[in-house]
């Protein structure tokens, strides 16, 4: 008998099957328009507030086109400052669109502009289209969110020695210089602009005094909630998820109390088994994944 025939008559073990560490919802394509919009409309207020010489130093501006929102900085090269915020969200996408913005990244001089896409994204060959010119899929974010069911009386973490302070105007120079040490960037005259800002809320994670981890919510006017300006990012910049979780924490009660509905966040780090700490973390408060949003961009050039 072959090795073959062998081979067929020895048991056929199943895969193991992996539970993941979080909730996945099949979310509508309305949900996953409002999670979409609970971000852009982050973006939108964040730009309003910067101030004009700090704009024009670096070129920053946000345009819009009907509902299609793409931003633009030309001295500063950070994936959000030079990307298409929602291209195919809120209605299909077209070739001529993809041209038209591809042209006005070159006139901005914009070597490497980004676009995201997620399984709503319309149409599905957007993907291609942006392949056809010349962009790859960089990387991708696991898109996440929960409602505003409240969380337990009880504290979920906690860390010895360290506690969550809310950013006030006497302290927002340190939790902007925080983010730009983290970053390297200089937009500490921009994110002060944020403190004491309607929606705004911002958060730093504090041990003998010293900054350690920061993190903000943006509360649009339709109660979405956007989760973000996080540093360092837990997974990528740092090796605790523990930090991060807490100010998870305390953003989710303060929104609650605020009048959020609907909160939206980001695991950086994405792990093919979804599962993990930052997995296990965001699951103990309530979030689920939505779906996984890519990144589309040209390769960076490399010079000899």
């Amino acid at each position: 008998m072959s090795t073959a025939a062998l081979s067929e008559l020895e048991p056929v073990v199943p895969p193991e099957l992996h539970v993941p560490a979080i909730a996945i919802e099949e979310v509508s394509h309305d949900l996953s328009r409002a999670i979409e919009r609970a971000e852009v409309a982050a973006w939108l207020d964040l730009y309003d507030a910067a101030p004009a010489d700090f704009a024009a130093r670096h070129g920053l501006s946000i345009a819009r086109d009907g509902d299609l929102v793409w931003t633009i900085c030309t001295t500063i090269p950070f994936i959000h400052f030079n990307c298409v915020k929602n291209i195919g969200v809120d209605g299909p996408a077209s070739e001529a669109q993809v041209d038209a913005l591809l042209t006005h990244y070159r006139a901005a001089g914009i070597l490497r502009p980004w676009f995201y896409t997620s399984p709503h994204t319309e149409p599905s060959r957007l993907r291609c289209w942006l392949e056809a010119r010349g962009l790859q899929h960089q990387s991708g974010w696991e898109r996440i969110f929960r409602d505003a069911t409240p969380l337990s009386a009880e504290p979920l973490f906690q860390v010895d020695g360290v506690s969550v302070e809310e950013v006030t105007p006497k302290t927002a120079a340190q939790w902007a210089g925080f983010i730009d040490s983290q970053y390297r960037l200089p937009t500490s005259p921009w994110l002060t602009a944020l403190v004491g800002r309607r929606g705004w809320h911002h958060y730093m994670l504090k041990r003998d005094g010293a900054v350690i981890a920061v993190r903000s919510l943006f509360i649009g006017a339709d109660g979405a909630a956007w989760s973000g300006i996080d540093a360092p990012v837990p997974g990528i910049m740092a090796p605790s998820f523990d930090l991060d979780a807490m100010l998870g924490e305390r953003l989710v009660r303060d929104g609650i109390a605020a009048g959020a509905k609907l909160f939206v966040a980001d695991i950086e780090a994405p792990h093919p088994e979804r599962d993990g700490p930052a997995y296990r973390n965001y699951a103990r408060l309530g979030f689920s994944i939505a779906y996984l949003r890519s990144h589309y961009s040209y390769m960076p050039a490399y010079s000899s």
